[in-house]
């Protein structure tokens, strides 16, 4: 049984190394200056801040849920208002944010409302994913969740 989780536990650390090996390499490689750089990351949060409060409440609970119901309006506000609040803090930590950081936040956030609704695993994954969207819009990234 020990060998079984071995694998597992050398991936974590494979993927862990590897990210901090990467952010360093593209500290020393940007040709932007640190101020120019968190500038961007600043630029980037308010707009992806923008793209997340202008979604319409109704077309994104129909997307999630299929239809229109209180219960998906409850829950994605809910979810909504937390990860824009934590977007609202990490303009101070702009140096601690990445994608990684963002979902992480969209997970909590909606494991949050979890809690206080009715809402199935099905739904709340669409609602991560419709979140992981708007980081893909905005930092031009690919379709990862």
């Amino acid at each position: 049984m020990a060998d079984n989780k071995r694998p597992t536990r050398f991936f974590g650390l494979g993927v862990l190394f590897g990210t901090i090996i990467g952010g360093i390499t593209a500290l020393f490689l940007s040709p932007k200056s640190g101020k120019e750089n968190r500038e961007e990351v600043i630029k980037k949060i308010k707009h992806l801040k923008k793209n997340i409060e202008e979604m319409e409440l109704d077309k994104k609970v129909k997307e999630v849920w299929g239809e229109i119901s209180e219960e998906g309006k409850k829950t994605y506000t809910k979810v909504k208002k937390e990860v824009m609040e934590r977007l609202e803090d990490m303009q101070e930590k702009w140096e601690e944010f990445d994608r990684e950081k963002y979902m992480s936040m969209v997970s909590e956030s909606v494991d949050k409302a979890k809690s206080e609704s009715k809402t199935t695993a099905d739904k709340l994954k669409k609602l991560k994913d419709l979140f992981a969207r708007d980081w893909n819009k905005v930092f031009g990234e690919s379709n990862k969740t």
